[in-house]
């Protein structure tokens, strides 16, 4: 990417945070991981729980990093080295960096947070701003306390849209990120069973979603999913705040709202209501959770005051992220399968929907539909109860058969009353399934990140992949033999 001006010189760094350096340098880009530093990058050492930065130091150059900010001296270096920004606290720096990022940017700012769908939400807002105008997005799932100053700090000057998540795993850490991105519309997807070791209910996890509102600018809008039972907190906190409240609901009434609307198993069509403006548009994803993306995307966009049609054709070519929902299809000799790939974490509302969107996909006659589905963590008090619900879903979305890593998922697909196969690990289950598959069966695998899934179905891919070569191989044998 060509970059008009540098993201960061040693002359801001150093008025900024008091950092000492006696060479003149620019940076274009900004890390905290040494593995991913590209030349011409400023390296930030941070001191974590497990891992000190300051260990990476000379991996950090050895890439290119043309300056490193630490806090102590390191081995291997002097203390005079130029390429070394000396200051008190590298974390506080970034901050002060994302703050300095935030101020000077004239870009209009979107902040998502909630219990499921936020980096869904943030791809598909990117997308459909960046069609208008520079806009900068939190990559991945940056949406912690080192996550969400990182991402600011990498926003360039002439961004015209900054989008960012901020998540937490207890309270009070969205109000710490929330007053640093100083956002004009925040987002709320929704509210559910998630992190609920650190809360004691369900209502003070909505309590703790609804912080974002407090760092809102001037004029700023509250852009809130009301299909849950905790919707009523979200809008009264919002409303406390004395911020302008956009609701936005699937099924009910609200300000943005489906008027028409026709599911298929790879897509949506609808005719909405937003906040007034009615858009005809398509969602080039399947699934009752994307439409509601779409509907606090174009909310956003219409707060944001981007253009709505262009993000209509944003949604329309709309691809999900690996690991959030994306489809493949597996060409083997004896089978050809669908694979839905969401295998980047799971609470109670983003399984949910996994399963929902499993019961979409069309099958042979023969087919079946198959969940591949791991434990989830962090659900405290309110195991019991999610585990239930969720035995409900499986047999609700017509699951007919579950392989399962983890005992509490073993016990809800017995609950369900469907067949189950306890995997010891990711590469036996992958072996096991592809042995198991039929023509025209359907597959969703999704889990908690500890649980590995993203590797089960990188195996699945690998040998859909080794499948599809061998076949040209074959055919391209005979066409030279002829």
């Amino acid at each position: 990417m060509f970059i008009k001006e540098p993201l960061w010189t040693s002359a801001e760094l150093g008025a900024m945070c008091g950092g000492l350096n006696a060479r003149p340098w620019y940076a274009d880009g900004v890390q905290t991981d040494s593995r991913e530093v590209m030349p011409g990058d400023l390296f930030v050492a941070l001191k974590g729980e497990f891992e000190d930065g300051h260990s990476y130091l000379a991996d950090a150059f050895a890439r290119g990093a043309v300056a490193a900010l630490v806090s102590e001296s390191v081995d291997g270096f002097d203390l005079g080295d130029t390429r070394l920004v000396h200051v008190a606290d590298t974390l506080e720096s970034l901050r002060l960096m994302a703050a300095e990022a935030r101020r000077r940017a004239p870009a209009k700012i979107i902040a998502v947070t909630g219990s499921a769908g936020k980096t869904s939400v943030v791809h598909a807002l990117r997308k459909s701003l960046e069609r208008v105008d520079s806009t900068h997005a939190s990559i991945k799932s940056y949406n912690n306390h080192v996550g969400v100053p990182l991402s600011l700090a990498r926003m360039t000057r002439t961004s015209r849209f900054g989008i960012f998540e901020l998540g937490m795993s207890g309270p009070g850490q969205i109000r710490h990120n929330t007053t640093l991105v100083r956002p004009h519309v925040a987002v709320v997807t929704g509210v559910g069973a998630a992190h609920t070791e650190a809360f004691s209910n369900v209502e003070a996890i909505a309590g703790a979603k609804a912080e974002i509102f407090e760092g809102l600018a001037d004029g700023g809008v509250a852009v809130i999913n009301i299909d849950h039972p905790y919707a009523h907190t979200l809008v009264e906190l919002a409303k406390k705040t004395g911020h302008e409240v956009v609701t936005v609901s699937v099924t009910g009434d609200a300000d943005v709202r489906p008027l028409r609307m026709t599911e298929h198993h790879n897509c949506t069509c609808l005719t909405a209501e937003i906040a007034g403006t009615p858009i005809t548009y398509k969602i080039g994803q399947a699934g009752r959770e994307w439409v509601q993306n779409s509907l606090l995307v174009l909310a956003a966009v219409k707060a944001a005051g981007g253009d709505l049609g262009h993000a209509a054709m944003a949604l329309a070519a709309l691809e999900a992220e690996p690991g959030r929902g994306r489809t493949h299809t597996l060409k083997l000799p004896y089978a050809q399968a669908t694979l839905l790939d969401d295998s980047y974490n799971a609470n109670a509302l983003s399984m949910k929907a996994a399963l929902r969107r499993l019961s979409l996909v069309p099958l042979s006659q023969f087919g079946r539909r198959i969940a591949v589905l791991a434990d989830m963590r962090e659900l405290g008090d309110e195991a019991k109860a999610v585990y239930q619900t969720l035995a409900k879903d499986i047999e609700k979305f017509g699951v007919s058969k579950i392989y399962s890593f983890g005992p509490e998922i073993t016990n809800v697909a017995k609950r369900a009353g469907v067949d189950v196969v306890a995997c010891n690990s990711v590469a036996d289950g992958a072996n096991q399934l592809l042995n198991d598959l039929r023509d025209g069966d359907a597959v969703m695998v999704k889990g908690a990140n500890s649980a590995g899934l993203a590797k089960f179905v990188e195996l699945l891919l690998e040998q859909n992949n080794q499948e599809i070569r061998e076949d040209a191989t074959r055919v391209a044998g005979v066409a030279n033999a002829l």
